[in-house]
């Protein structure tokens, strides 16, 4: 949150950065004030504090009429690891900025554990009670009554099909994983949401959106640019400050620095 920086929009030409509010090629002590606000921003994780303290240093600090030159300054202030030395760290860290919804504890192809009922409590196989001494017995047994299958009563087997349910109000989502063995659970739960489903808004997003609360510019041009052409805004738009957050005020509005960029500059950024 705080201060934000401007990035003039991209379909005008390149300008010098104005100053407004206190923001735009001010210097050191702009920039400390920005890196200040950037560190308070509980909405900022490592790669988006990375991304908004280079954009802040470079308009701040090396303040410039040149598009072309400002977003090199921009690469060079995020630096490369040689590690990954044949990627473009700037386009990840824009991505990775890109306004959407993150489901909670969502894993790229995991299958979550079955939430199918079950029947009857679990115990960890094999073991032979009988060739263990009673204090690995009695171990033994509180693993297994503290297990999540049986504090959750749940099925627990690895998932195979899952069910999609929306939240009314906020449209925010989450999976439910059944097994093989619970297919027809899965059928009936399917049917039990479609309505709720059918009925449920554009999910707020709750990830990404910082660049645009800190600098103006054609964000959506911008992130098509970096992400993919068919990229479409959410329809709460692209700065996180806008998203509504259930039982929270709105961000207050502040004022942003600008970036330089022109007609043809994406191009070559």
């Amino acid at each position: 949150m705080g201060a934000a920086l401007h990035l003039a929009h991209a379909e005008q030409s390149a300008t010098t950065p104005e100053r407004k509010h206190g923001g735009g090629g001010g210097g050191g002590k702009d920039f400390a004030d920005f890196a200040d606000r950037i560190y308070q921003d509980d909405r900022a994780d490592a790669k988006s504090r990375r991304l908004l303290l280079a954009f802040a240093y470079v308009i701040t600090m090396q303040p410039t009429d040149s598009a072309k030159e400002q977003f090199a300054n921009l690469r060079k202030a995020i630096g490369r690891d040689e590690r990954h030395r044949f990627t473009d760290p700037l386009r990840e860290l824009i991505e990775h900025d890109r306004p959407r919804y993150v489901p909670p504890g969502e894993r790229s192809g995991s299958y979550d554990p079955c939430i199918g009922p079950r029947l009857r409590p679990f115990k960890e196989r094999p073991y032979k009670a009988e060739q263990m001494s009673l204090p690995a017995r009695v171990e033994q047994g509180k693993r297994d009554a503290e297990d999540f299958r049986n504090t959750e009563n749940v099925c627990g087997a690895p998932g195979k099909h899952r069910v999609l349910e929306k939240l009314p109000g906020t449209g925010w989502y989450r999976w439910h994983w059944f097994c093989q063995r619970h297919r027809d659970h899965a059928v009936r739960v399917k049917e039990q949401v479609k309505a709720q489903n059918e009925a449920a808004p554009e999910p707020i997003p709750n990830a990404g959106g910082l660049l645009p609360c800190y600098f103006e510019a054609d964000w959506v041009r911008l992130y098509r640019h970096y992400t993919w052409d068919s990229w479409e805004p959410p329809v709460y738009g692209v700065r996180a400050d806008d998203w509504p957050i259930p039982g929270k005020q709105p961000v207050p509005q502040r004022a942003r620095l600008r970036l330089v960029i022109g007609g043809s500059d994406l191009e070559d950024a």
